[in-house]
């Protein structure tokens, strides 16, 4: 979203010359209220769209597993902030009404077979994947690398004991929701998961240029 953009430049530039610091210091002010503004954005969002579809509870479960897992597993980041909240919200969404709508229907035996699934596929993405960098951000030291997927496999294990306390005590939307997280931020560490993203940044991409076209 530009607004963030140019909001971000205004509030650095706005501190650059009260401290009367050089553009370096700048950039790095830029770099902060861009993720400072960006988060306070997203988090308006999903508010917002938690109580007009009344399910405030479900998407805030997801996102906090999602988001956490993502500070030490990493994942595919879009080129475009705009771009980022919209295919955000959409996964969030989708994971929150499916919870929301399908969790009565969910046994004992589905809840469990969904925990070794979710448990096993996140152990072979951290292995084989995590920690996905950024190219702002590359993780190219092998401690760093050792430790993050450390911290992720750490992560996992809580994680598992957790969510079969849950299930033990019959928390089956809560189940859901904590495991879609999981699985939502594996998938952003795969092949499979940037591929669809490339194919979703594409779209959008196209379709802006059509509109400006037009």
């Amino acid at each position: 979203m530009r607004f963030v953009n140019k909001l971000s430049y205004a509030c650095a530039n706005h501190f650059m010359n009260i401290l009367e610091e050089d553009h370096k210091k700048r950039a790095i002010y830029y770099f902060a209220f861009q993720v400072f503004i960006g988060a306070l954005v997203k988090g308006i969002v999903l508010v917002s769209l938690g109580i007009a579809l009344n399910m405030l509870l479900q998407l805030g479960l997801i996102v906090i597993i999602f988001c956490s897992l993502r500070l030490i597993a990493g994942g595919y980041h879009m080129d475009t902030y705009g771009k980022c909240l919209f295919v955000s919200m959409m996964l969030y969404v989708s994971a929150g009404i499916i919870a929301k709508y399908t969790y009565s229907y969910w046994s004992v035996q589905a809840l469990a077979i969904l925990i070794v699934f979710t448990l096993v596929y996140a152990l072979y993405c951290i292995i084989k994947y995590a920690p996905k960098d950024t190219p702002n951000k590359p993780i190219t030291d092998p401690e760093d690398i050792k430790k993050f997927k450390l911290l992720s496999l750490i992560y996992i294990s809580i994680w598992t004991i957790f969510v079969i306390l849950l299930l033990v005590y019959n928390n089956v939307m809560f189940v859901l929701c904590i495991s879609f997280g999981v699985l939502l931020e594996m998938f952003t560490l795969t092949p499979l998961g940037h591929k669809f993203f490339d194919w979703v940044k594409g779209s959008l991409t196209k379709d802006k240029k059509r509109i400006c076209r037009n």
